[in-house]
């Protein structure tokens, strides 16, 4: 099918399982957890083809598995319009501190 889109919350909530987030404050980070992923909106995929590829010391399991493809949205057709890749820049409202025109 032709990727539709790749939904973020489940694999940041698989990621966080295995090590690369914390629940709170202090909480130690796995460096040796990420993924890559190695598709993008629009792209053709067969069966088999890989579409992600995750970074662990863990054990994944079947659940995190599921979670990952339930990630991948595929649809029989192209995505029409593909989302961009940079939605928009927010830049600040006034000088930087410290910059020669800046009110102190």
């Amino acid at each position: 099918g032709w990727v539709q889109q790749v939904r973020a919350l489940p694999l940041a909530r698989v990621l966080h399982r295995l090590g690369a987030g914390r629940a709170r404050a202090g909480d130690p980070v796995n460096p040796r957890v990420g993924a890559e992923l190695l598709v993008g909106t629009g792209q053709h995929l067969r069966a088999g083809e890989p579409w992600l590829r995750v970074h662990h010391d863990g054990t994944l399991g079947a659940e995190g598995r599921r979670e990952l493809q339930d990630a991948l949205c595929l649809g029989p057709e192209p995505a029409q319009d593909p989302p961009p890749l940079l939605a928009e820049t927010i830049l600040p409202s006034g000088p930087p501190p410290g910059h020669a025109g800046a009110a102190n």
